[in-house]
C-alpha cells in the first residue's frame, strides 16, 4: 500500500464533522481490502490469505498521524486509542 493511496482514502472518507479514528480506519480498510482485527477474528479475510499481522491497520493509523501533524485534519483526545479520539477535516 502506498502512503498516497491511504492518505487519498482517508481524507475521502472523512467528514468536517468529527467522527471516530476507529470509524475511519474501518472504512478505509474496507475500501483498501486490508482484513481488519476484530477480538482476534479477521473479517473479510479470503480463505487462500495468511493470517494478517494487523500492520495495515497499524499503517492507516500512522497515515492519520501523519495527515494531523501536516494539518490536514484535526484531532481530539489519544490517537493510538482509536475508539476514543476523533478526527476530521480541516479546510487546509
Amino acid at each position: 500500500m502506498s502512503p498516497e493511496l491511504v492518505d487519498q482514502t482517508i481524507l475521502a472518507s472523512c467528514k468536517p464533522r468529527f467522527m471516530k479514528v476507529a470509524r475511519i480506519i474501518h472504512d478505509v480498510a474496507k475500501v483498501l481490502n486490508v482484513p481488519l482485527p476484530m477480538l482476534g477474528i479477521y473479517v473479510d479475510l479470503p480463505e487462500t490469505h495468511e493470517e494478517p499481522t494487523g500492520r495495515d491497520v497499524d499503517f492507516i493509523a500512522d497515515r492519520i498521524k501523519a495527515l494531523v501533524k501536516a494539518k490536514k485534519l484535526e484531532a481530539e483526545g489519544n490517537l493510538d486509542r482509536w475508539r476514543y479520539s476523533e478526527i476530521r477535516l480541516t479546510g487546509k
